[in-house]
């Protein structure tokens, strides 16, 4: 697939399946997508309305809970938690715990010894839910844990946070000694993360979270919270312009719409901020890995239907079935894999727009 049927295939979404606009876009604008001529092709087109947004069986658009505005500043937005958000789980002390340390060093402001819990091999079983955020089971030999309670390592210096262990300063037992931070691959991200230290300390302060951010397991409010550290580091890096930053976002935020609802809070706001990141990642293909497009494909899919909007949701399902299609018809090497991929995250979905109307259809594992 060419670079421009690749950008026209992304247009489409943006254009609700016209065709003619997405072909003025790239005449005028060339394959570079940017929301201001996005909206200056709009603009050329007043009657385009929705006309092309889902073909004749997507059925009539739901019209579902109003959407929640997302704050522009990711540390405006500090979460209410409800008391169930600050109880932390206690594991069968009769089972081994799926967790064990890993001692890791902070590469901004060189704080070492962090609290880190990795998890251990086959210990969990993982369950997903419409969102692709992960529900940990145990495998019976362990104590079940909720791994997103312990998967963020936060700087207690500085308040840098990831779930990757590699962000951090590793000691590396095979050659015996440290492993840089990845982070260091950008100086310009280590440099803007040390400069924004003051700002991470202000919205430590202001959640009131507490020293229970730095308490592994945690409860699902410090758990919340260390997602939200993760997000403001994630934010420099989309700055740098380090691939799959957007993506790591959206899913920062379906975790913290898991989260919330794990404990009975709302999960509107998060999602709709994880919708935003997902779909800014699939305009601008920021994806490390092709599988990934699709799966984000998919989640846009669930998302658009959580809130209401099944025609726009039919739409990813479309963009799905035309990659198909393009991709049977190509000789281009290597198109085996793209292929496979969005077969099976077509499949899902069509499974999925098929179940739409089952009383169970939002059900999250391990919640009711």
């Amino acid at each position: 697939m060419s670079d421009t049927q690749e950008i026209h295939r992304r247009l489409l979404v943006l254009f609700k399946n016209h065709s003619e606009m997405a072909d003025a876009y790239i005449a005028k604008f060339g394959t570079e997508i940017n929301m201001k001529n996005i909206q200056s092709i709009r603009a050329e087109f007043p009657d385009a309305g929705d006309a092309g947004s889902a073909e004749t069986d997507a059925g009539p658009e739901q019209t579902g809970e109003p959407e929640v505005e997302a704050p522009k500043n990711v540390m405006d937005i500090v979460f209410k938690f409800n008391d169930k958000a600050f109880e932390t789980p206690v594991g069968d002390p009769t089972r081994e715990s799926p967790l064990y340390p890993r001692v890791v060093d902070c590469p901004i402001c060189n704080k070492w010894g962090l609290n880190s819990q990795e998890l251990r091999a086959k210990s969990l079983s993982v369950l997903n839910d419409p969102f692709m955020a992960p529900v940990y089971k145990s495998t019976g030999q362990y104590q079940e844990i909720n791994y997103l309670l312990a998967s963020v390592t936060v700087c207690s210096g500085c308040f840098l946070a990831s779930p990757d262990r590699k962000d951090f300063v590793l000691y590396n037992r095979t050659t015996r000694e440290n492993q840089k931070s990845q982070l260091a691959q950008s100086p310009q991200v280590i440099r803007e993360i040390k400069e924004a230290t003051d700002q991470r300390k202000a919205f430590f302060e202001k959640t009131g979270i507490g020293d229970a951010l730095f308490q592994l397991p945690r409860s699902h409010a410090a758990a919340i919270v260390s997602y939200q550290f993760a997000d403001i580091r994630a934010e420099t890096e989309v700055g740098a312009k380090i691939q799959g930053a957007h993506f790591k976002r959206g899913n920062y935020w379906t975790r913290i719409g898991l989260l919330c609802r794990q404990v009975g809070m709302d999960d509107r706001l998060p999602l709709q901020i994880a919708m935003e990141h997902f779909k800014t990642a699939y305009y601008i293909s920021d994806f490390p890995k092709i599988d990934l497009e699709c799966q984000t494909l998919y989640i846009l899919f669930n998302l658009h239907l959580y809130f209401g909007k099944a025609k726009e949701a039919y739409d990813y399902l479309n963009v799905m079935d035309k990659t198909r299609q393009d991709l049977e018809k190509s000789d281009a090497p290597n198109t085996g894999e793209h292929l496979a991929s969005i077969k099976k995250w077509l499949g899902q979905g069509r499974l999925r727009w098929e179940d739409r109307e089952a009383p169970n259809f939002w059900k999250t594992p391990g919640i009711g």
